[in-house]
């Protein structure tokens, strides 16, 4: 069973009509698979760093709090058609999405940063998300996750509304 039927499963009675669960992935905190995979001591990147990477994508007027919003050590995320969702993790062996953390309606993405993949032994994919009225969510999926997440951050990225080009 993969992460998005695992998904799937959790969310039964509260999917919305005809929405069905594309991607599950696992994600960790800003700077925790380095922390996890080589036990060092990376600090969590800033929410106005994420922002200013964030900056390059933005759409819209809308104001998105410089506050990061609060992620457990590893998660799942959770994508559907409609919504961006975030889980803590049940079970001892195998991960399996337990208490819904944040459930996003997709056009609350105001912005997302370039997803930054980084290099090394503790190999992540990076990627943060400006919340509309919320604030910011940023994670990183660790190496056997960063195909997953990829595509994921680019299925997020093309269900969002062109921005608008201005001539000068």
């Amino acid at each position: 069973m993969t992460l998005a039927d695992k998904v799937e499963k959790r969310l039964a009675s509260e999917l919305l009509p005809g929405e069905h669960v594309v991607y599950g992935v696992l994600g960790f905190r800003t700077g925790g698979v380095r922390k996890t995979m080589v036990g060092g001591a990376l600090g969590i990147a800033g929410v106005a760093g994420a922002a200013a990477m964030g900056m390059a994508t933005r759409r819209g007027g809308t104001d998105v709090p410089a506050t990061a919003l609060p992620l457990p050590g590893r998660f799942i995320v959770g994508l559907t058609a409609q919504r961006l969702l975030v889980f803590s993790i049940g079970g001892v062996f195998v991960g399996k999405p337990r208490k819904l953390l944040h459930a996003f309606a997709l056009d609350r993405i105001v912005w997302m940063s370039e997803p930054e993949l980084i290099t090394g032994v503790a190999q992540a994919l990076r990627v943060s998300f400006g919340m509309a009225g919320e604030g910011v969510l940023s994670f990183e999926f660790p190496r056997l996750q960063v195909a997953d997440a990829r595509n994921m951050v680019n299925r997020i990225r093309h269900s969002q509304p062109d921005e608008q080009e201005t001539t000068e």
